[in-house]
């Protein structure tokens, strides 16, 4: 209990003891220090209780006003800060003599309450009402405390920079005070959020040579040090780090060591020292520490060596700290992160094609799969209820996947869906529960977990789970609904494909599967509606012929002789025909012949137009399934046989990519190098080499990102130098800009969206993105910001999503692109919610409703509970 409510208690007490008292008020005198000892002894419960029964018993007694207070203290200290608050108000005209104590405890309730501005206008009118009040330095700084809780950081400098106010009169008569060292770190606060770092470290530094309890000193010492990070002296914070961790030992509270040494880890990383950073993080690993520590340790350490390449070192850290530590807190952590990175080695392993899945048989062979396995078995075993229990049981599942174990492995994803919250994850999880039930033929439950992808609005409103799990999942439909015999799931899920992905990569073969399912149903008209309306909207199919074809075939079944020859006029001499076969054999699902009947045309027919195209499936069959090596190869042939060609430039250019692949940088880099050097190349390919070779150097795994950032910014201000006019520099420009904003160069990226977004070759689409980078890119430097100012760059980062959602950014007679309208809409209204700004959040996500009416439950859903977060409205 502080001194000075002790004091005020005991006053209180003596006064209940005064001689003078009546005879009769003894039970006044008894009941009066009964509470008084469970208020004392922090029984807040039983002393509020008391101190209520004390005033309606002895509703005359002196004592009432103490009583009453102490009522409203009590109140306080269970949290009930509305049942003091209440209290204190009603009974303040009662207050007496001590009218200054009921003021001071009023203000703190509103300020524990968060309600600031009605703490600050208390807090003021106690100093001005009671100048002579023993809680008027306290209340000088709950005025301050509030106001910057309220981000008003000039008025906070104002009131304790005064050189006649009350902090500084104090400061100057009673520096001995204990809340005069709270008051200049408050000032200090302010003034870094002022940017006013110098004057901020010049109020600090004098405290130095005080004698701080343990954890005051630290506060001092960090904030410091943040302020000298923020002055652009990192060097300097990191040397005060030692004194940093010294006082944080000193204090003995495990919280603030492990927070100085991320901090100190932090600002290792920021200097480039990602090793140091490393050895630092590890030492937020040792037993004592909290849990969440450890685990935000255990995610540093494992990025910062994966920006390394350093897969080994990381899952050597996980390793060591799970061979002392198997059960700790933040285990679950390690044991998910770990599973996943040795799922991460087995993949890599696929995709270079060295191995096969299973090689617990191979001699000297590290069977990663099993040891993924047997981590994820081990965040299962040790932490059931834990929150990552979910994306382990998914790791789990891909692993059984891989060894072929099916039945273990639609145990697993199960177990992923029923504990997953809503997130990739969960639809991920929900496509391979189904990819399991297709391959053990339990079709019905593959349908419905596939429908879970596709027909949920919430997965809608992520934009990775439609990208990339919602045309395969439908795919995945038409083919279960055709195993089962469930014709109406499978041209559901068609027409869902036709209408979404005319043009898409599943599309032709789910027309070709369907249709001819009709056919031997024995419903022909039905198939060749279905290939017509595919032709109708995809003209330019590759599988075009294959679909005419089987429309040829419809017209034999119904006996339509004279329409099904003119389908077969059309019809290709027998190369063609032999490649259209292998075409169809793949887009039947039969990738094996396929690449036979491919690689047979190429040998057959060397000289036939369709032989580079073959050539091209046959490189391309590779890349899309990991042997990046052969890949490279074929692509190198296909260059070699047909030079000079359209396709010879690209083939050069997929070769580059199949390095990129195989993680063989320097192959990359000769490919793109090689056309952007070759004068003969198209200028557009050209310039798409360009585009590639900049990539290259982004997203490389290397020692000196800030090197190749560098290189990346090269490639990408060539482009734009020497191609102004071309509408391919926008894009340049635009990954100019990203790249500045991967390698923290704030300001640049902001300047370079910008330019984007002014540029007359931008389409809207290129303008949008620019937008939301520039949003983002403010968020980011708000980060390092406090207070005002970083208000200031969260509400202009709010102003440039709000230029995408309400199409600000249109010129003559543009169309919004719906997808950056979304998310920056998205963005928007949280961003607007993160500022207090609820109303307009509320109205963002009605109006989404009203632009994307297909997600209108998803974002009705976050409209409800940014709702709950609207103040209520005085009667």
């Amino acid at each position: 209990m502080p001194a000075q409510r002790q004091c005020m208690l005991l006053m209180a007490v003596l006064l209940a003891t005064r001689p003078g008292l009546a005879a009769e008020t003894g039970g006044e005198k008894r009941d009066f220090e009964a509470a008084a000892g469970a208020f004392t002894n922090g029984f807040y419960a039983r002393a509020e209780a008391e101190f209520d029964k004390f005033a309606q018993t002895y509703t005359n007694s002196a004592l009432l006003p103490q009583a009453l207070l102490f009522q409203a203290e009590a109140r306080l200290e269970q949290t009930n800060y509305a049942g003091a608050i209440e209290l204190l108000t009603a009974r303040q005209p009662q207050a007496g003599a001590i009218a200054d104590q009921y003021a001071f405890w009023l203000a703190e309730a509103y300020l524990r309450k968060s309600e600031y501005q009605p703490a600050a206008d208390t807090f003021a009118k106690l100093i001005k009402e009671f100048p002579a009040s023993s809680r008027l330095l306290e209340a000088s700084i709950g005025q301050a405390t509030a106001l910057a809780k309220l981000g008003q950081w000039p008025r906070v400098v104002e009131l304790l920079q005064q050189t006649n106010g009350v902090f500084q009169s104090a400061a100057r008569t009673n520096a001995a005070d204990k809340w005069v060292p709270q008051g200049y770190l408050l000032l200090g606060e302010a003034l870094l959020a002022q940017k006013d770092y110098r004057t901020a470290e010049a109020t600090l530094l004098p405290l130095g040579k005080r004698l701080l309890e343990p954890r005051l000193a630290w506060e001092w010492q960090f904030l410091i040090c943040r302020v000298q990070l923020a002055d652009g002296r990192p060097e300097a914070a990191l040397t005060n780090t030692a004194n940093l961790l010294s006082l944080a030992n000193s204090a003995a509270q495990p919280a603030l060591r492990a927070q100085s040494i991320a901090f100190k880890a932090s600002l290792l990383e920021r200097l480039g020292r990602p090793d140091q950073a490393i050895a630092t993080y590890k030492e937020n690993l040792a037993p004592g520490l909290p849990a969440q520590s450890q685990r935000q340790a255990l995610l540093k350490i494992t990025e910062l060596s994966l920006a390394q390449n350093k897969l080994a070192d990381a899952i050597q850290t996980l390793e060591s700290f799970l061979a002392q530590f198997s059960k700790a807190d933040a285990a679950d952590r390690a044991w998910l992160t770990l599973g996943e990175l040795r799922l991460r080695q087995e993949a890599s392993l696929l995709g270079t094609n060295q191995t096969t899945v299973v090689r617990t048989n191979v001699p000297g062979a590290t069977n990663y799969l099993q040891l993924a396995l047997d981590a994820f078995q081990a965040l299962a075993q040790y932490f059931p209820q834990s929150p990552l229990f979910g994306q382990g049981q998914l790791g789990l599942g891909w692993c059984f996947w891989l060894r072929d174990q099916f039945p273990e492995s639609q145990k697993a994803f199960q177990s992923a869906v029923e504990r997953l919250p809503l997130s990739a994850d969960l639809a991920m999880a929900h496509f391979k529960l189904g990819d399991a039930e297709f391959r053990q033929r339990e079709y019905r439950g593959a349908i419905t977990n596939y429908n879970a992808v596709v027909g949920n609005e919430k997965f809608a409103a992520l934009p990775e789970v439609e990208t990339n799990l919602f045309e395969p999942a439908l795919y995945q439909t038409v083919q279960a609904g055709l195993s089962s015999g469930d014709l109406a799931a499978a041209t559901n899920a068609l027409q869902k494909i036709l209408a979404w992905y005319p043009n898409g990569f599943h599309t032709e073969r789910a027309v070709l599967l369907a249709g001819q399912a009709l056919s031997r149903q024995g419903d022909p008209a039905r198939a060749r509606r279905i290939f017509s309306d595919f032709i109708r909207l995809a003209p330019q199919a590759p599988l075009r012929p294959e679909v005419e074809l089987a429309i040829a075939r419809t017209y034999e079944q119904e006996a339509q002789w004279t329409q099904a020859l003119q389908q077969y006029e059309t019809w290709l001499a027998r190369p063609r025909a032999e490649y259209y076969r292998a075409r169809a054999s793949f887009y039947a699902g039969d990738e094996t012949n396929a690449l036979t009947y491919f690689t047979n045309f190429v040998a057959r027919f060397p000289t036939n137009d369709l032989a580079p195209l073959a050539q091209w499936w046959v490189a391309d069959h590779y890349y899309q399934t990991g042997d990046y090596k052969r890949a490279e190869n074929d692509f190198q042939l296909l260059s070699h046989n047909w030079p000079g060609t359209d396709l010879d430039y690209q083939a050069q250019m997929m070769a580059g990519r199949a390095a990129v692949g195989r993680q063989s940088w320097e192959d990359a880099k000769v490919y793109f190098t090689k056309l952007t050097g070759d004068k003969t190349c198209p200028l557009d390919l050209h310039l798409h080499a360009m585009l590639a070779l900049g990539d290259y150097w982004m997203s490389r795994v290397s020692t000196n990102k800030l090197a190749d950032y560098g290189e990346a910014l090269g490639v990408f201000n060539t482009i734009g130098n020497d191609y102004p006019t071309n509408p391919l520099a926008v894009l340049a420009l635009g990954a100019k800009a990203n790249c500045l904003l991967q390698s923290s160069q704030y300001d640049a990226a902001s300047n370079t969206y910008q330019q984007v977004i002014s540029s007359p070759l931008a389409d809207v689409s290129a303008r949008s993105q620019a937008e939301v980078g520039l949003a983002i890119t403010l968020e980011k430097q708000a980060q390092a910001q406090t207070g005002a100012g970083q208000t200031a760059l969260l509400k202009l980062a709010l102003d440039h999503y709000l230029n995408v959602f309400y199409g600000t950014l249109l010129r003559g007679r543009e169309q919004p692109d719906l997808f950056w309208v979304k998310k920056a809409g998205l963005e928007a209204a949280r961003l607007a919610g993160d500022l207090g700004q609820w109303q307009p959040a509320v109205n963002i996500y009605g109006r989404l409703q009203e632009l994307l009416p297909q997600l209108r439950a998803s974002f009705a859903e976050k409209q409800a509970k940014a709702r709950k977060n609207l103040l209520p409205i005085p009667e």
